[in-house]
């Protein structure tokens, strides 16, 4: 039985007698969460705190055998292992959700859009052992895919606002759109029979800084100039940006259409039905 103290330290007691075993020490602020390790490694003991650091502890030796620091700035308030294959540990910290590899201590992903506040909690769902809970507070709570590459815009299951709604006039297509106060974008479909709403079809990642106001899909557009240059659209936001939205399979754009104080396009590759900015 582990318990954590004040002066950042940890005690080991025996949950049959109650006698003292043992202490580990490292910590230098705050530890705020401790728990045993997976089945395949049961006498490793880790705790998180606001040191910025996760560290690991031989319940055996009593000596430290890991330590994962997210930096002297950050702080870390809770953790969780997982991945489908057990092989990742996420952690929560100031409005960041880090990763890391447990068995080579490397750090594997950071997302930093999905939250803008201290992410208390995370926690990866027993039985879906790739879905990873966030909980902030902010009040939002986020759910991500940790299979394949780990980033915001893939999983954006959250939005603070919404902006608009869009009809794309072919059938029955109707679309909520949404958006983070980071600035990242979601086409949410809507199946208004069964009064649902789904998870977003399309992700427009990169371009604000701050809350979206506007949007204006070029497909709500009569004539086909847009379209032939491959613009998916045009969104205005708080932080002053004018930004257009091309196609993944775009490679040529007129400049003289883009505002100079735009972002540029990002050269990080994109999964299909993710938009980019220019």
């Amino acid at each position: 039985m582990a318990v954590s103290l004040s002066t950042n330290a940890v005690k080991l007691y025996s949950p049959m007698t109650g006698q003292y075993q043992g202490e580990f020490k490292g910590h230098y602020d705050t530890i705020n969460q401790i728990a045993f390790s997976n089945s395949s490694t049961p006498h490793v003991l880790y705790s998180c705190s606001s040191d910025g650091t996760i560290r690991a502890w031989d319940t055996r030796t009593f000596r430290q055998v890991s330590c994962m620091s997210a930096g002297s700035s950050q702080e870390i308030f809770s953790f969780s292992f997982g991945g489908s294959s057990d092989n990742l540990l996420a952690a929560g910290s100031k409005s960041q959700i880090l990763f890391w590899d447990w068995r080579n201590e490397k750090q594997v992903a950071c997302l930093e859009d999905s939250h803008t506040e201290d992410v208390t909690q995370v926690h990866f769902v027993h039985g879906h052992r790739n879905k990873l809970l966030s909980a902030s507070v902010d009040g939002l709570m986020c759910i991500f895919n940790t299979d394949g590459d780990i980033n915001d815009d893939d999983h954006l299951e959250s939005v603070d606002y919404f902006i608009d709604c869009h009809h794309s006039g072919e059938g029955e297509s109707l679309w909520v759109i949404g958006g983070t106060n980071g600035g990242a974008l979601g086409y949410f479909p809507v199946n208004y029979r069964a009064g649902t709403i789904g998870s977003p079809e399309a992700i427009l990642g990169g371009g604000h800084t701050g809350v979206v106001r506007s949007v204006l899909p070029m497909s709500s557009m009569k004539h086909g100039l847009a379209q032939s240059r491959d613009i998916f659209g045009w969104t205005g936001g708080e932080d002053g940006r004018l930004c257009c939205w091309s196609s993944d399979d775009s490679t040529t754009i007129n400049r003289a259409w883009i505002s100079g104080a735009l972002v540029m396009r990002s050269s990080k590759s994109r999964k299909k039905k993710r938009h980019l900015p220019y």
